[in-house]
């Protein structure tokens, strides 16, 4: 079984990469392999919005690394994605990611696969951010069939940052053992 992970944060060392690493631990614990794709190094396009895709089922933009992307997130059974939360929204990075998956639309050879989504923001406040991960999970559900078997919204990692939340670590991991 192969997953691949997609880390919306421009940092590979971010509270995002941390908890996304804790998830492929347990991914890699029951024999699966991970690929993870750190948004942050990549030289992605944005989508033109010329609608191409909706007649090839693939992106007109050739030449950047979302390439590679597309290759393993075609040959993987699950997924796990993750953002950090930037000015009420995803990330930059991860935005261009979702409009870039749009040739998936058209054609959804995700269908049927699992995936995780993780959300983390550094304001101490629990209630914000539900409406993120719920435009995330619908749209990813309803536009590419993927069916999500966790989600994580964490809050408040400045002043507990992700690697010092064994409790939070440990959840994680149990969700990569069970998204394998």
């Amino acid at each position: 079984m192969k997953i691949t992970a997609i880390v919306g944060s421009p940092r590979r060392k971010g509270q995002s990469a941390r908890l996304v690493e804790e998830i492929a631990e347990g991914v890699k614990e029951n024999g699966a392999e991970v690929v993870i794709h750190y948004l942050g190094e990549k030289n992605i396009k944005p989508c033109i919005g010329c609608y191409s895709c909706e007649k090839t089922k693939e992106c007109i933009i050739k030449n950047d690394d979302m390439q590679n992307i597309y290759r393993d997130m075609e040959s993987s059974d699950a997924y796990i994605f993750a953002s950090p939360i930037y000015f009420n929204q995803v990330s930059g990075q991860f935005k261009v990611f979702i409009d870039r998956i749009f040739p998936y639309y058209w054609d959804k050879p995700m269908t049927g696969r699992k995936g995780i989504f993780t959300l983390v923001y550094e304001d101490d406040h629990e209630s914000l951010y539900y409406e993120v991960v719920d435009w995330f999970t619908d749209m990813v559900r309803s536009c590419h069939g993927i069916e999500f078997t966790d989600t994580f919204k964490i809050h408040g990692v400045k002043k507990r940052p992700v690697a010092m939340n064994k409790e939070l670590l440990a959840k994680a991991r149990e969700a990569g053992k069970r998204l394998v």
